[in-house]
């Protein structure tokens, strides 16, 4: 997005014209839309890009109908709609008033909801769209709590607000602005089907906030720094944690100012400029966010030409595309199509090279699209819609020699369809017993798989509060005489188990009880051990859901339980069912960031047989996903494989026990294939992938399809 706040780069350097001329331009032929993000902001603030007639609900939808028309028109494939410029909504809330730029007072309701009238009108013509969010800014202009509507949480929280600069800001420091922020963005994702939440690059404003008072009663001993950072990265992990409890599906991301660090001494691993660092002005700690995955994708502000010599966009480029290598994590380039020569902007014209600068990006298969700032440029000026419509629109690929890997679709409108489809396959004629289990709480479906084999039952799921009517329907289908409920009355409701009842009257209902994942882990390792005895265990750390899903078919197959762990020690109840049961066997999966060492020599010291080498682990996710299937899925060819996303793993929770039946492994696809899963997936031969609920990246599905072959 275009600052409204001036950066301190220098903007007026020329940029070189000779490095312009290196670039070819490659017009897409190889992008599919649905491969590359091309999405475009569209700015409520200062009535920007939309909507532009304040107070009168028709022309406002007459002229999103006719932006969204001229956006798809170039090959735009996702609008990113600001909802909130101003501690205020472009929708209907019981949290914040009404925007002032709908109508011109700010709390007068607009006769309609446009985030819901938006949300209806771009997935109408194919195009996602994400909720854009400023998170702290609460005037542009004015510092006067009196001029906000009366609803306005900054009026009704006096205390929240920092006044700076002639505006009102909400203090990033106090924990209860970031409980209300949180609870903003929780609001959006409850009530509308948006694809993304997005956050853009209004962090602090500088350096020189007057934050003290916040800073003396929280700073807790740290570094003035170092604890504004901190603000800043609990709010996109509180965010991030948020957004996924509500809807895994949908997106979490941030468009910050373009440059982390420069290069120096002091940080030799930045990027070759000179120019203002988001770190230590802003306060955002880009790197960390994207190294720790408080974001599902980064798009950095790179507002400048090629050549530029403070902050040459081909540098940053190549910097940006290599910091989220390894890492899931998706990158877009925010382009600067708003810079038109103007003598404002020093000149600089982003929109006469924007084809050179997308073919740029697409010379780093790390970077997956762009965003452009902002929408009123590329629907009024007539040769930015044309370049990017000749970069866009032309799409027409070679049809590809079909696979001789087959794929059949598992994929419902959400985890709970998901699920159901998943025991449609596998018990087509019914069940006898079916498992529940809580849908939000990943692990607690995962842990269910071997439990779920031992009784020759599908796995299905409920939310925390409600049994879904998919699951509801299949449960009616299924005709069981037993329903097994996985977890306490607080992990799956006692009103969900008499919805249950209701549904299958003449079936007994069982529950198995366990508070926190450990507890849960024994709970049903003790159910399974009923039905056939269990000598041999697999262990995942507490927060080791994927690595548990990545060993979900094998311990199914095995009818093995999947125990979790702390990291650092192995808990008593833990220990104490270990030696009870007198466990021979057990195997420990990812490295010592998830299980320690002395987890290990913990239970080696009380388990039969030797099992102190017995770790099983990669760097990531990825990585100890293809350690799984190296160790434990030797053969070279297999009925079928499963594929699912490796972030969020919701719709593949249940999977493990309908890959069990034909032992076949589970593999988790993310942005790109892992070298490790390459080489180890590479000699492996499938007639057959199951691609397990939505949202996998097509390229690396492709790519995973075809080593399969």
């Amino acid at each position: 997005m275009k600052k409204i706040f001036k950066k301190a780069v220098s903007l007026v350097m020329a940029f070189a014209i000779v490095a312009v001329s290196l670039v070819t331009v490659d017009t897409g032929k190889s992008y599919a839309a649905e491969k590359e993000m091309r999405a475009a902001w569209v700015s409520s603030v200062y009535n920007i890009d939309w909507p532009k007639t304040k107070g009168n609900a028709s022309k406002q939808k007459q002229e999103l109908i006719r932006l969204l028309d001229k956006l798809k028109g170039c090959g735009i494939n996702t609008v990113v709609l600001q909802v909130r410029p101003e501690s205020d909504a472009l929708y209907k809330s019981s949290i914040n008033p009404w925007s002032k730029y709908l109508t011109g007072t700010q709390g007068k309701d607009p006769g309609y909801d446009p985030l819901a009238f938006a949300v209806q009108e771009a997935h109408k013509r194919g195009m996602d769209i994400h909720a854009w969010f400023n998170p702290y800014r609460v005037t542009s202009s004015g510092t006067n709590l009196n001029s906000l509507a009366s609803s306005n949480p900054a009026r009704k929280n006096p205390s929240w607000v920092i006044k700076y600069n002639n505006k009102m800001y909400y203090d990033p420091g106090n924990p209860q602005v970031i409980n209300y922020l949180v609870s903003t963005v929780k609001e959006v994702v409850q009530k509308y089907d948006i694809d993304g939440v997005h956050f853009d690059d209004y962090f602090y404003p500088s350096s020189s906030f007057p934050d003290s008072a916040t800073y003396k009663k929280y700073g807790n001993g740290m570094s003035r720094d170092n604890w504004r950072r901190e603000n800043v990265n609990k709010l996109l992990r509180e965010v991030k944690k948020t957004v996924k409890s509500v809807n895994p599906d949908c997106e979490f991301g941030v468009s910050p100012f373009g440059i982390w660090r420069n290069k120096s001494d002091s940080c030799p691993s930045g990027s070759d400029t000179k120019g203002n660092e988001s770190y230590s002005s802003m306060y955002a700690d880009t790197r960390t966010w994207i190294r720790k995955g408080y974001v599902d994708y980064i798009t950095p502000q790179i507002y400048w030409p090629i050549g530029h010599k403070t902050a040459d966009y081909t540098k940053l480029v190549k910097w940006w595309a290599n910091e989220v290598k390894g890492y899931d994590v998706d990158l877009y380039i925010g382009q600067g199509i708003y810079k038109q020569g103007q003598s404002s902007e020093g000149g600089q014209n982003i929109a006469k090279e924007i084809k050179k600068q997308i073919s740029l990006n697409r010379q780093y298969d790390t970077i997956k699209g762009s965003m452009y700032f902002s929408a009123k440029d590329i629907q009024n000026k007539s040769q930015i819609y044309n370049d990017l419509k000749s970069m866009y629109g032309s799409y027409n690929p070679e049809p590809e020699k079909p696979s001789s890997v087959k794929v059949q679709s598992l994929v419902g409108d959400n985890r709970y369809g998901t699920a159901a489809k998943v025991s449609q396959l596998g018990w087509p004629s019914g069940s006898s017993k079916v498992v529940i289990a809580n849908g939000i709480k990943e692990m607690d479906g995962i842990l269910s798989n071997p439990l779920a084999a031992a009784n020759n039952a599908p796995i299905l799921l409920v939310s925390d509060n409600v049994m879904r009517k998919e699951t509801e329907t299949e449960l009616k289908r299924l005709k069981p005489s037993e329903v097994i409920i996985v977890g306490d009355t607080s992990s799956v409701k006692s009103s969900i188990e008499s919805s249950i009842r209701k549904a299958v009257p003449n079936a007994s209902v069982k529950r198995i009880n366990g508070s926190g994942k450990v507890n849960l882990s024994v709970a049903i390792a003790k159910e399974i051990d009923k039905i056939s005895p269990v000598r041999k265990i697999y262990m995942a750390g507490v927060e080791g859901e994927a690595d548990a899903l990545s060993i979900a078919s094998k311990a199914a197959s095995e009818k093995a339980p999947i125990i979790v762990t702390e990291r650092d020690r192995l808990s008593t109840v833990s220990a104490n069912w270990i030696k009870d049961n007198n466990i021979s066997d057990a195997y420990f999966l990812g490295q010592t960031a998830v299980i320690s060492d002395n987890v290990i020599k913990s239970a080696d010291s009380i388990i039969s047989g030797s099992v102190s080498s017995h770790r099983v682990g990669g760097s990531n996710r990825n990585e100890t996903n293809a350690e799984v299937i190296k160790k434990f899925y030797p053969a070279s060819s297999y009925e079928f494989v499963v594929a699912t996303k490796n972030r969020p793993l919701a719709d593949a929770i249940t999977s493990g026990v309908y890959a069990a039946k034909k032992n076949a492994p589970i593999v988790l696809v993310g942005n790109v294939l892992d070298e490790k899963q390459k080489s180890v997936l590479s000699p492996k031969k499938t007639p057959l992938m199951y691609r397990v609920g939505g949202g996998i990246n097509s390229d690396a599905f492709n790519a995973t399809q075809k080593l399969l072959e």
